[in-house]
């Protein structure tokens, strides 16, 4: 969705352009009163502004190189960050089309972010499933919320697939019809390269919560401090009586506290956050905790596992907390989430050892992954590894050290390259076997798990395609649903050649 026609924000029905871009060199004389906008010079017509944004920012081609094409369809105004040859239109030179591009999209849709509660959710891990737990802690509260999600998106009247990176047109779209809807908040996933395409340029947090920030996603971000640096901008768009929510367990994030002048909270297992949480019994179907803030404490029993989920739980906590929702309420709200995709996924087809799908595709969340699967296991920690995406050539290096510490077996699914799991470390614990594809390694996983052993399928896929539940996602595809047949059908498997 590149286009955007929405309702103007004022009564002469139209945004002032000199009013919003005042910075902007402009050339023409007319003043340009903007009432629709795209970034597409295919879906341009008349009367509509056309921005012209780079190719990098996920588009197939510059945008600067189709400003005569997008006039030619009828254009009366050209925005944009290089300098273009247009003289029949009022051009704005920006030094970033893709903020004046966000500017517009909320400025056409009224600026919904001033009138629903926004509550951003940032950080390496964990983005996902802090909003599912929102979304299902303030429906226990009552409230009428919408979200945009990596698991799923609700505008307040229907669900839909998951998106990582909105577009800016399409979450103005979104808010807006939230509002319209009457929603009183909207959880939304920042990723750090929506903030490096300035998707949310525009949009008001009225709460930011930072789950982690750890060393990942360089192949976007070049460095360390490029990566923290753009995580850190989300602080930018906090509004002026804004909450944020920190994680007082991560040594990056935690510093941030320093630099912020309104209110903030913090959540983690150590003594000093005002909510903490304790671990109180794990099992592999199951966990028990308390959440405890000031004098008031819950104990819980999740189906989900893990240490990585019991700060997810907290970070939502705090969130509801600070919104005024009983303690009782979040651990109720929490509970009723029994699974989410990809999230330490249980997959139970009465084969005698606990089998996880999970998400984790970065040394840091393997490692935690791996760490609940060892607290469960009596015997063997079974690993299947599959393709690192983008990683980089460090980050897969740090992926084949944790793995071949931590794990007893490790199933290598080509094309992550083999090589970085022989790197001859004296502390290796695993032996390893390649194989050709993912769907045979984790078959072969299954055939050598044994009672007691505990298998984990890391770097967890899944199709976002359609509406279940209370997020999208495809229950015929994806490495649970490979799982779960391969289980009811164990003569599929093939016997299993270890190496090392």
């Amino acid at each position: 969705m590149n286009a955007i026609r929405l309702q103007p924000v004022n009564e002469n029905g139209s945004v002032d352009l000199n009013r919003l871009l005042p910075d902007a060199t402009r050339t023409g004389s007319e003043n340009v009163l903007a009432t629709s906008c795209t970034s597409d010079w295919q879906q341009v017509q008349p009367g509509d502004v056309f921005i012209a944004l780079p190719e990098l920012a996920g588009n197939e081609e510059n945008g600067h190189l189709c400003v005569h094409e997008a006039v030619a369809r009828g254009a009366i105004a050209v925005i944009c960050e290089e300098p273009v040859p247009v003289f029949d239109i009022p051009t704005y030179l920006v030094s970033d089309s893709r903020v004046a591009y966000g500017k517009l999209c909320q400025a056409l849709a009224s600026y919904p972010s001033q009138s629903i509660s926004v509550v951003a959710v940032t950080g390496t891990h964990g983005k996902s499933t802090v909003i599912a737990l929102l979304d299902s802690i303030f429906a226990m509260a009552g409230k009428h919320c919408g979200k945009i999600s990596g698991l799923g998106c609700y505008d307040g009247m229907s669900h839909s697939a998951g998106i990582e990176v909105p577009v800016a047109a399409e979450l103005a779209t979104r808010l807006e019809r939230m509002v319209a809807v009457g929603c009183t908040h909207a959880f939304v996933e920042v990723s750090s390269e929506a903030l490096g395409q300035a998707s949310y340029a525009g949009v008001e947090f009225d709460s930011i919560c930072v789950t982690n920030v750890s060393d990942a996603h360089l192949d976007l971000h070049n460095s360390v401090q490029s990566y923290r640096n753009l995580k850190k901008s989300i602080l930018k768009h906090l509004s002026p009586d804004g909450m944020v929510t920190l994680n007082a367990d991560d040594p990056v994030s935690i510093k941030w506290l320093s630099h912020i002048d309104g209110p903030a909270l913090t959540f983690g297992a150590k003594d000093q956050a005002e909510v903490s949480g304790e671990l109180i019994v794990e099992h592999s179907n199951e966990q028990e905790f308390t959440i405890s803030a000031g004098n008031q404490s819950a104990a819980l029993r999740t189906t989900m596992i893990g240490e990585h989920h019991l700060s997810n739980c907290l970070a939502a906590a705090t969130i509801a907390l600070s919104y005024g929702v009983d303690l009782q309420t979040i651990a109720a709200g929490i509970e009723a989430v029994e699974s989410l995709p990809g999230r330490m996924e249980r997959v139970d087809c009465g084969q005698g050892f606990p089998v996880f799908v999970d998400a984790a595709d970065t040394a840091e969340s393997l490692r935690a992954s791996l760490r609940s699967a060892r607290h469960l296991s009596t015997g063997q920690v079974i690993c299947v590894l599959g393709d690192p995406r983008n990683a980089t050539y460090s980050e897969q290096l740090a992926i084949a050290h944790v793995v071949t510490r931590m794990a007893d077996v490790a199933i290598v699914a080509r094309p992550f390259p083999a090589e970085e799991l022989s790197v001859g470390d004296s502390h290796q614990r695993a032996r390893v076997e390649v194989v050709d594809d993912r769907r045979r390694a984790i078959a072969c996983a299954l055939s050598v798990a044994q009672p007691g052993d505990v298998v984990v399928i890391a770097g967890s896929r899944w199709e976002p395609q359609r509406a279940y539940g209370s997020f999208a996602v495809n229950t015929e595809q994806g490495d649970a649903a490979t799982t779960r047949k391969l289980l009811y059908a164990r003569t599929e498997q093939a016997p299993l050649r270890l190496v090392g």
